[in-house]
């Protein structure tokens, strides 16, 4: 059973509270979350079993701010030194012997995410999925910003969302990217709910497909009868996430003619439904970027516009005008007919396989990191049907490898080398590529083998495809 972490708690509350947070990481979450503690009047502590050697990055986000750091292996006994609250951050597993002892304890334990939720004055539009949700929560906040409230966006990028709680009022409205460990431990859902798909990921933290899936559940089993849940009618993992909640379903889809949200009609048109009627948005050829999923995003994103009275009309023009995220199929260049993209936020099998045919091209594909307990068995057919090369890097290198050999049909085709470092990869897919295919990076995995975050791969990947061309 998940671990929800929710008791009752006011920012009055933690005035002059001894307040241990456990993790720190890179610092971001923990950081907003500790200067937010410490302008409560929190009496606050950061603790984790790293040494000061690793945790640089999170110590310098820091800066100045009035914390006590307690680092190291002996971090565990100290995070636990009489505490009046423990608070724990994404990414920490809830069962942990830390967190255990805590609540054996009886010392409260919160997260920054649960927090926030108990402490918003204004509603909360949550957005996640195993991928798109960045997209998704991207469009939804460019789409809402066309009417007449202003629009905060946070959550599993950017600021730490707590940061903004000074700052909200009720007329707000707060748009969120919620991952599978904030989801996890929250006891609350939003007031909108859009979930762009429920495949698999994280599996070395979850421990099982159904422990993840239970995890995002939670952005809908919370919502009541007045409460909204926009969900993918085309995945049915997504719709069994809804089984026993009581909010309305809006759902969308490419093949369905829903009877309430948003579908792509026979002739590549976007089109919204409600009790009005049905309204054209734009035709899908008038999306800047590439790939189904991306219609699938445009879909959900345009349904929660339409809520709050966005007009087809903007709707349509943030779609025209949106050229996407980085490292997400992101173009890099195009030379000798061969294009470059980076989808290194691609890491996982299930958002690398519709990436192998987003552009119409055959692919070249770079494959491989950590493997967070993914199967790679449909990665491996669909690369072997697809594909003209593969080039495996990293520590699923093997496994990949097996999966690529396993889905063959043409003993010849794809290729598949293997490259000791990204740069070795590069200069192997520029000789194997031919005109008119793409060259893709998506690596179906977590970086942190060779990197360390799936945006400094990308970064890498960029100024490599540069130095090509010199």
């Amino acid at each position: 059973m998940t671990l929800l972490f929710d008791p009752e708690v006011t920012a009055a509350d933690l005035r002059g509270k001894r307040t241990t947070i456990i993790g720190l990481g890179k610092g971001r979450t923990t950081a907003g979350l500790a200067r937010f503690l410490v302008s409560a009047g929190a009496r606050v502590t950061i603790a984790d079993p790293q040494t000061r050697d690793h945790l640089a990055e999170g110590i310098g986000r820091l800066g100045d701010l009035d914390v006590q750091l307690v680092l190291g292996p002996s971090s565990d006994d100290a995070a636990l030194d009489d505490p009046d609250l423990v608070f724990v951050i994404p990414g920490i597993r809830p069962r942990s012997a830390t967190i255990l002892r805590a609540m054996q304890r009886g010392i409260p334990i919160l997260t920054e995410m649960g927090l926030f939720f108990r402490l918003c004055p204004a509603p909360i539009i949550g957005v996640t999925g195993t991928k798109g949700k960045s997209t998704t929560m991207t469009l939804i906040s460019r789409m809402l910003a066309r009417g007449p409230r202003r629009v905060v966006s946070g959550g599993n990028i950017g600021t730490a969302v707590i940061q903004l709680l000074p700052s909200l009022v009720p007329d707000d409205l707060v748009v969120l990217e919620l991952s599978s460990f904030q989801l996890e431990t929250l006891a609350r859902s939003p007031h909108v709910a859009v979930v762009t798909n429920a495949l698999e990921d994280h599996l070395d933290h979850h421990g099982s497909r159904d422990a993840y899936h239970a995890a995002k559940s939670n952005i809908v089993r919370w919502q009541g009868a007045h409460d909204i849940a926009v969900l993918n009618l085309d995945d049915p993992n997504t719709l069994a996430l809804h089984t026993g909640a009581s909010s309305e379903v809006r759902g969308f889809s490419l093949s369905l003619k829903v009877k309430r949200g948003a579908y792509l009609d026979p002739g590549g048109m976007l089109t919204m439904v409600r009790p009005g009627g049905v309204a054209a948005i734009l035709d899908k050829r008038e999306l800047s970027v590439p790939g189904a999923h991306n219609v699938s995003n445009a879909l959900a994103a345009a349904i929660v516009a339409d809520e709050y009275g966005i007009p087809a009309t903007d709707i349509a023009d943030v779609l025209r005008s949106f050229e996407g995220l980085p490292h997400r199929l992101e173009r890099v260049a195009e030379r000798g007919g061969v294009l470059w993209i980076n989808d290194s936020q691609g890491t996982t099998p299930y958002a690398t396989i519709p990436a192998l045919s987003a552009h119409g091209r055959t692919p070249v594909v770079i494959l491989g990191g950590v493997a967070k307990g993914a199967d790679f068995r449909e990665l491996g057919r669909e690369v072997a049907k697809q594909a003209r090369a593969a080039i495996l890097i990293g520590q699923a290198a093997d496994d990949i490898a097996a999966a690529i050999e396993a889905g063959r049909t043409d003993p010849a085709r794809p290729a598949v080398n293997r490259a000791a470092t990204l740069a070795e990869a590069v200069r192997i897919a520029d000789s194997a590529a031919q005109p008119g295919d793409v060259v893709l990076l998506s690596p179906a995995c977590a970086s942190f083998d060779m990197f360390s975050s799936y945006e400094a791969r990308g970064d890498a990947f960029k100024r490599l495809v540069a130095e090509l061309g010199r």
